[in-house]
């Protein structure tokens, strides 16, 4: 008897995964021109000048043009100097052309955004040597993926694929070859994870997208600009990619006026990027053993050499004389060792600038950190000084005056370091930097009043002296010790029968007075806010001029 049933449908073939979004990147006449000027030194009649004439241009690249299709690997070949590492930062938005078009899927590339949204591994390795392998991975997808509980797993796959599992704590400043090196620059790169796909469609299902997630697009954007804008917030919501291609966008184009320059907000809070930022200083200056022990030691021995040279001042003409000496060298010694931090701030410089460019954080994130960890640390160094030298030379006894003074040294420190990061942010080298640094301090000690009193300056010269640190300090410095002095007498006349000069006395000379206390302190705070926030400004301009 033969089975009269339907043989049972064969199962349905698996469905090919959805496509993903393709890119396709097109220079086209890319020039880069690096100009040189010569100058010729002419002699006239009461002037010196130079004539500057221009020479031809030198092109680094010329009319250069290509395409790197998706899916494919493009090599770039030539020659030392032919000016490879050139084209591949114009086409990683690292550096501006001199002329041409650089295109996205026949878009105008906006340089902030694909900045963030792409992967570039530089030439020259710039990491912060002083971290293992592991705390590097782990600080940037902090910053990178701050809601994530799996940093460590994350953090172990990535040394597993690189294969620097056996290297995870080992310091970059040692122990790792070149290619080792290579392999954490691209495992950095890396974690900005730029192959996720959000939405994958044309733009008019990208605003239904948006909409569908509870986004408006406002009048003034299109969707693509807006959703560029809220790319973040778009991650967290689930992928959107229709099972159909979407037309080529070859065809698609934006005008230059809607590409306007917008930037991709970071992923980190700004209070998410402090904390991550300022543990990671704290872990570079506890290793820097050297650094540390140094500041240590010099304002010990700095302090007891000083206390056994101005031990018990006394009173008198000499008092008057060996007090001011011993603040004005306070100042200067003060001053001049917070140079020593410069080389650490220049070195750290292009990495502040690589890791602040590609969205990882925030400059003003940085400066916070780098502040609330040298408020405490230069805080104990001020403590230090202070107690080796104040009771041994025989300043004001009372315990207002001891932390009057304390205060003082410790705004004059903090004042130091935030001039120190300034000059580091504008000076193109270490020998540039301490050039400027000798120079400026020179001349603010030059016109501190110690030299010449005020009185005594041309008026022309005059300004200098209200913008000279050493000023304000020196002015802390002698109405503390003055004011607890006031009707002490200095000088007599013929053995204690008439008092010529009390403390009082001197501080009227100079044209001081006790009210002006807390007015030096805040002029001294108002100065190390403001080349804080002068650092600031140049380095703004120097991730926006890379950013052009």
């Amino acid at each position: 008897m033969e089975d009269q049933s339907q043989p049972s449908p064969p199962p349905p073939l698996p469905q090919p995964p959805p496509p993903l979004k393709t890119y396709k990147i097109t220079a086209s006449s890319i020039s880069y021109v690096k100009s040189t000027t010569t100058s010729n030194s002419i002699i006239a009649p009461f002037l010196l000048f130079k004539q500057c004439t221009t020479t031809p241009p030198s092109y680094i690249l010329k009319e250069v043009s290509l395409t790197a299709y998706p899916s494919q690997i493009l090599a770039v070949v030539g020659p030392s100097g032919a000016g490879k590492s050139t084209l591949l930062d114009i086409l990683a938005a690292r550096t501006s052309p001199t002329s041409g078009i650089l295109l996205l899927n026949s878009t105008p590339i906006n340089p902030s955004s694909f900045r963030k949204l792409s992967a570039y591994v530089p030439q020259h390795d710039a990491c912060l040597q002083l971290l293992t392998v592991s705390e590097t991975f782990t600080f940037a997808a902090r910053l990178l993926n701050p809601k994530s509980s799996q940093i460590a797993t994350i953090v172990e796959s990535l040394l597993n694929e690189l294969n620097l599992t056996h290297l995870a704590n080992a310091r970059l400043a040692h122990g790792l070859s070149g290619g080792e090196r290579r392999r954490v620059s691209i495992g950095l790169s890396l974690l900005h994870d730029p192959g996720t796909v959000v939405h994958h469609g044309s733009l008019s299902s990208l605003e239904s997208f948006l909409l569908s997630n509870g986004f408006t697009v406002p009048p003034q954007l299109n969707a693509l600009e807006y959703a560029m804008e809220i790319l973040n917030q778009l991650q967290e919501s689930k992928p959107n990619t229709p099972p159909s291609l979407p037309p080529s966008p070859d065809n698609s184009t934006i005008s230059p006026s809607d590409n306007k320059a917008r930037s991709v907000k970071n992923k980190s809070s700004r209070l998410h990027e402090i904390c991550v930022l300022y543990s990671r200083f704290w872990k570079i200056i506890y290793r820097t053993r050297q650094l540390l022990l140094t500041n240590t030691l010099e304002a010990l021995v700095v302090g007891l050499v000083l206390g056994t040279i101005y031990i018990n001042l006394g009173y008198g003409k000499q008092g008057i004389e060996k007090r001011f000496g011993l603040f004005a060298f306070t100042l200067t010694f003060l001053l001049s060792s917070t140079t020593e931090t410069l080389p650490i701030f220049i070195n750290e410089r292009p990495i502040l600038l690589r890791e602040t460019s590609s969205g990882l954080y925030k400059l003003s994130s940085y400066l916070i950190a780098n502040t609330l960890v040298f408020l405490p640390y230069l805080l104990a160094i001020a403590i230090i000084y202070s107690v080796s030298i104040y009771f041994m030379v025989g300043l004001c006894g009372t315990w207002q005056a001891f932390a009057y003074f304390v205060l003082v040294i410790w705004v004059i420190v903090l004042m130091g370091n935030s001039f120190v990061l300034f000059l580091s942010s504008l000076a193109p080298n270490y020998i540039a930097g301490t050039s400027l640094v000798t120079i400026l301090l020179g001349g603010f000690f030059l016109f501190s009043g110690y030299f010449i009193s005020q009185d005594s300056m041309p008026k022309y010269w005059l300004f200098m002296h209200f913008f000279s640190m050493y000023k304000y300090a020196l002015d802390a410095l002698l109405i503390n010790e003055y004011s607890c002095l006031v009707n002490k007498c200095f000088l007599w006349y013929q053995e204690n029968s008439t008092c010529m000069v009390t403390g009082g006395d001197v501080l009227q000379k100079r044209g001081l007075h006790e009210r002006q206390r807390w007015t030096n302190i805040y002029i001294l705070l108002g100065f190390f806010v403001f080349y804080r926030v002068l650092c600031l400004l140049v380095l703004i301009r120097r991730v926006s001029r890379s950013k052009k």
